[in-house]
């Protein structure tokens, strides 16, 4: 429940990431919503107006849902329209939902999820800089963004400059 309403809550959000679990944890939620929704429309004779309105309620959320979780596979949410593709489009959309996160900071932000961890936010911000100052302000951006604490942030600053750890 706690995918489901994250996913909500952030309605209109399709900038950033969303896991894997929280991905299927929504789309689960949502279908057992739309099951109740169709089974009170049957039991009222209602032709469907209850499940039209939690379909149309869920659109947004699922498209952006879609997108952050595209985003966590370091896939453009632009991906999302290939869904209109005949037969092809919902397998591939199935594929990338079923396909693992990338684990360092991409393009579109820090690992969110029950598995992202600061330990591999640095690894990564340090193999892909090219100098010494390019990893400080990485680093820097990473600290004000509050994806690294000030101790975290110190830490790395220090191995990145040869110095132990504090």
């Amino acid at each position: 429940m706690p995918a489901y309403l994250s996913a909500v809550r952030r309605y209109f959000d399709f900038a950033g990431r969303s896991s894997r679990s929280d991905f299927w944890l929504f789309t689960l939620t949502l279908m057992i919503i739309m099951l109740i929704a169709l089974v009170i429309d049957s039991a009222i004779e209602s032709l469907g107006v209850l499940a039209a309105l939690v379909y149309a309620v869920h659109v947004i959320p699922s498209v952006s849902i879609t997108v952050r979780r595209l985003h966590d596979i370091n896939r453009s949410g632009w991906w999302v329209w290939i869904g209109l593709v005949p037969l092809v489009g919902p397998i591939v959309l199935l594929v990338f939902a079923c396909t693992a996160a990338t684990d360092a900071p991409n393009r579109f932000g820090l690992r969110e999820g029950p598995f992202a961890s600061s330990a591999t936010v640095p690894v990564a911000v340090v193999s892909s800089a090219g100098t010494s100052l390019d990893h400080l302000e990485k680093l820097a951006a990473l600290r004000s963004s509050g994806a690294i604490d000030d101790g975290e942030f110190q830490r790395l600053k220090n191995d990145l400059l040869g110095k132990a750890s504090s």
